[in-house]
């Protein structure tokens, strides 16, 4: 890299600067820019980055992009906080909107749940939206010039707004006049009856800080302005300039953990002798003082008081420690030199259960709690985002280690089962099957739940209740829901989750009830409660570094993850604050039935909700149940997609077969059931006898073949004529995608899955000693028969290609599941 190349990584240009008559022509041409408030100039930041769709639960809502932390690769990315997020958005929106009270915003909830970091990524947006070249936000300055041509500038710490300048009032004559209010009233009169604008309360009632104010008053008494108006005092002394908000200078944007910090400072202005000679020809005795203070700081941008009610006193801070903030809140001003000023910034406290809890309680918190508006942020209730962070948080383990591929999914589903609430009161209207699932779901079918992939988003959206808030929203976008193509832009992919039908905790019967509906209840249910306790993501780390410090410093296994867990119960809740089971869990509610996870057995009241011990048994069995379908796979050597296309194709060539057979009605049911196959692009209409055959081996042995297909066409048609099965609109048993035909067949979907294309050829007993030998004596596994060889070898590739496996990740894993019974 050249000099040059280094030159233009560090160039910089001052922005722009104008004079005061200038940035007046600007503000009559461009209001709606010019009057940004604190709280619009956030939202505008965070739209600025744009958003995705989401569906989680059943419930559509906005994903704003910069919470996946585009300014550092997402290093503080905020995962699984959506819902949150909307509801601090919303605030910020009516904010600037006026269309609720000006109110600090205090995210509360459990630590390390991300609240910090949902605030400092707004900042960093504002810091970023205020550099982009469409966007201007200016302040001012007065400029003096000496008799021998030195200049010196003073700039208000507070970054006014320069439509400040223009008085609320001012005596002219014997009549009094409203400046401000004038200019509005001409901007709006220049204006067509439809783009008139609504000034923003602030801006027609704030004022500048007092040392601006003494320094204009000064200039305006100073002999050599005799005659000179306010405005041409205001011309000649003060500059207009564009300006930055940066975090790390605090200019437009606080970050304290301290409320004595709220309070404003006062210090003298020091300067050198030349520049006190220069000011001295135009402020003769005019004493300057400058201010600091996070309330200066954040005028005009955001004030964040991280962990704002703890570590002042034992009882939290006091009303003295928290009053310059009732004043923000309560008048938009701040106390500075016996008088106050106008201060316009967006206020977001963080703080946890425990501390909130404590202000809660103070006989004098009151007139605090009435100005501030609480939003609950707590863990995760869902799994996969869960996971996301864990995968960005261990990121170098990943690299270091031989990492089990399936290690954080299992670790994110334990943590997420920690924190699920019973579900206890299903809505009155439902019928009696409904209500019945609803009050069972265990802890592995709600943790699937909140975790699963929406099969439609769109038919999730647009079945929407006409009063749900989404709908709005996307009329305030202008955003058309019966557009499939736009809307499909904008909905989030969402790699990575299961279906309710691939996660195995469901019956048939079950997943036909659990609906949208369903799951936007079972969600609702306990909120703003569910999610407070449990393990946090940062135990959740610490865990996972004591398994690598216990595995045997190359790989990194499952197991070894559950020999921890093991030792954590041992060491119990006082050791482990979090195993602390709350017996609210439990309370009026009858244990939970006995049920199957994967093929482990409960008994009743066995890994209820709350039982943390128990739970981490449902997380063993589902990883379990992974790794077994993981290796049937690998010994099979098929995808599972394809072999779900086989029984596709083989329900259709079933229904051919019956349509043929038929030969009253074959010329109506023949045509019916062709269909074009989606591979070869050819119209079938016959049905492939040797296809039908090769499929019923395995399906039904020793049966006749034709007895066997007829039973399952007459099953699909029975299931579709009760409606208890459906198909795409239009489309094949085939080539449908969007339906239940894998979950109505399951049986024979789970059969053909498990059938081992080489049966016959490799005894399992012989495979399984295979194995074995490979692990712990090379030389006899190299001395087995090579079918034996190839075929175990064949497994393991199959295990690495597609799940991600080492080849020797793959071989502990495989003996694992031997060892286990899996």
């Amino acid at each position: 890299m050249h000099h040059e190349e280094f030159r233009s990584l560090l160039g910089r240009f001052r922005k722009r600067s104008l004079r005061f008559s200038e940035f007046v022509d600007y503000l009559v041409e461009k209001p709606d820019e010019a009057l940004r408030t604190s709280s619009t100039l956030i939202w505008e930041a965070i739209e600025h980055f744009g958003f995705r769709i989401v569906v989680r639960s059943g419930e559509p809502t906005l994903s704003y992009e910069i919470f996946k932390d585009p300014f550092s690769g997402g290093t503080n990315a905020v995962f699984g906080q959506e819902f949150c997020i909307k509801h601090v958005v919303d605030v910020i929106e009516a904010m600037g909107k006026e269309s609720g009270p000006n109110r600090g915003i205090v995210l509360v909830g459990p630590p390390a749940s991300g609240k910090t970091n949902i605030v400092d990524l707004i900042s960093l947006a504002l810091e970023e939206y205020t550099k982009e070249h469409h966007t201007s936000i200016f302040t001012f300055f007065f400029r003096f010039e000496g008799r021998n041509g030195r200049v010196v500038e003073l700039r208000p710490q507070f970054l006014h707004n320069p439509v400040l300048l223009f008085p609320t009032s001012l005596q002219e004559d014997s009549t009094i006049r409203h400046p401000r209010q004038e200019l509005f009233e001409l901007i709006n009169a220049r204006r067509g009856k439809h783009e008139k604008i609504i000034v923003p309360t602030y801006f027609q009632h704030a004022n500048l800080d007092k040392r601006s104010l003494d320094i204009l008053e000064s200039l305006l008494l100073h002999p050599r302005n005799i005659g000179k108006t306010l405005f041409d005092v205001i011309e000649e002394y003060v500059r207009v300039e564009e300006v930055e908000f940066s975090n790390a200078q605090a200019k437009g944007i606080a970050n304290i953990d301290d409320m004595r910090e709220l309070r404003i400072t006062v210090h003298p202005v020091e300067l050198g002798g030349d520049d006190r000679a220069v000011l001295a020809e135009h402020l003769p005795g005019t004493r300057l003082r400058e201010y600091q203070g996070a309330l200066v700081a954040a005028n005009r941008g955001l004030l964040h008081i991280h962990d704002a009610f703890g570590g002042i006193g034992p009882d939290g801070p006091s009303e003295r420690d928290y009053k310059p903030l009732l004043m923000l809140l309560g008048s938009g001003r701040a106390s500075v030199e016996a008088t106050q000023t106008a201060v316009d910034t967006t206020v977001i406290l963080t703080t946890n259960l425990e501390e909130m809890a404590q202000l809660e309680r103070q006989l004098t918190s009151s007139k605090l709690l009435d100005r501030i508006e609480k939003i609950p942020v707590n863990y995760l209730l869902d799994a996969q985002s869960e996971m996301e962070i864990l995968r960005r948080d261990l990121a170098n383990m990943r690299q270091k280690y031989d990492v089990d591929p399936n290690l954080l999914r299992v670790a994110a589903y334990f943590a997420v089962l920690t924190r699920l609430l019973p579900p206890l009161k299903p809505p009155a209207d439902w019928d009696e099957d409904k209500k019945k699932l609803f009050c069972s779901i265990t802890p592995e079918q709600k943790l699937f739940i909140y975790a699963s992939r929406s099969e439609d988003p769109i038919a999730t959206i647009r079945k929407l209740p006409h009063w749900h808030p989404f709908r709005s929203e996307m009329i305030k976008r202008s955003i058309n829901i019966h557009d499939d193509e736009a809307l499909g832009r904008l909905i989030a992919p969402d790699p990575g989750r299961v279906s309710l039908e691939q996660s195995g905790v469901f019956s048939a019967e079950e997943l036909k009830l659990v609906d949208d509906a369903f799951m936007r209840a079972l969600i609702q249910e306990h909120y703003p409660n569910e999610g407070r306790h449990g393990i946090s993501v940062r135990q959740l780390q610490n865990i996972m570094r004591d398994t690598i410090a216990n595995s045997d410093g190359l790989r990194v296994h499952v197991g070894t993850f559950f020999a921890q867990l093991r030792r954590i119960f041992e060491g119990g809740a006082e050791l482990h604050h979090w195993l602390a089971i709350d017996p609210a869990y439990r309370k009026g509610r009858k244990p939970i039935p006995p049920r199957v996870v994967g093929f482990v057995n409960f008994g009743e009241g066995q890994a209820d909700y709350g039982d943390f011990e128990g739970l981490a048994r449902v997380a063993q069995a589902l990883y379990w149940d992974i790794i077994r379908r993981e290796i049937t796979v690998a010994t099979v050597n098929r995808d599972p997609d394809e072999i779900a296309l086989d029984l596709r194709r083989y329900l259709q060539h079933a229904l051919l077969a019956k349509a043929h057979a038929n030969r009253a009605f074959a010329h109506i049911m023949v045509p019916k059931y062709t269909y074009v196959d989606p591979q070869s692009g050819e119209k079938v209409d016959k049905p492939d006898e040797a296809f039908l055959e090769s499929i019923e081996a395995i399906l039904a042995p020793g049966r006749s073949g034709i007895a066997f297909r007829n039973e399952i066409a007459q099953r699909f048609l029975d299931l579709q004529a009760s409606g208890e099965l459906t198909l795409e609109p239009g489309k094949s048993v085939v080539t449908s995608r969007r339906d239940n035909v894998l979950t109505a067949f399951a049986a024979e979907y789970e059969r053909l899955l498990g059938h081992r294309r080489a049966a016959g050829e490799v005894d399992a007993q012989k495979l399984v000693e295979a194995f074995f030998k490979k692990k712990r004596e090379p030389e006899a596994y190299a001395a087995l028969d090579p079918r034996v060889t190839e075929f175990a070898e064949n497994v393991l590739r199959n295990m690495s290609r597609r799940f991600g496996y080492s080849k020797q990740s793959a071989l502990d894993t495989v003996l694992y599941a031997v060892r286990k019974g899996v």
